[in-house]
């Protein structure tokens, strides 16, 4: 990732579900809206789509929707195709993964990770 062009797809990546959002799309390269909400619902709270109830899964959507696609959008990470429903990772969203993927690795290499019993992220 070239430093000068980072600033807004680090901004973008700050939210821990706008993470979450670039990896399943990376997973999927395109994937429905829906398909995404369920995916990271299910993942968020550690159980099957059975155990959810249809609120939580639209509040999680519309957050999505309104909120969290359309930043990844505007940095550049992914499209959104609103007739289709379909979002999709770019190339840069992919070297932004990626990029990720190998600080984090490099990260947990030579430090400790955080106990799984700290309430929010950054706290432990």
């Amino acid at each position: 990732m070239e430093h000068a062009d980072t600033d807004p797809q680090l901004t973008a990546l700050a939210h821990r579900r706008r993470r979450a959002v670039l990896a399943c799309v990376r997973e999927h390269n395109v994937v429905a809206l829906a398909d995404l909400a369920d995916e990271l619902v299910v993942e968020e709270h550690g159980t099957t789509i059975d155990g959810i109830s249809a609120e939580v899964v639209t509040e999680l959507y519309l957050s999505l929707y309104h909120q969290h696609v359309p930043t990844l959008e505007d940095a550049g990470l992914i499209t959104y195709d609103q007739e289709r429903d379909l979002v999709t990772i770019t190339e840069a969203g992919t070297v932004a993964h990626t990029y990720l993927e190998e600080r984090l690795y490099q990260f947990n290499a030579h430090e400790p990770r955080p106990s799984p019993d700290c309430p929010d992220e950054g706290s432990c």
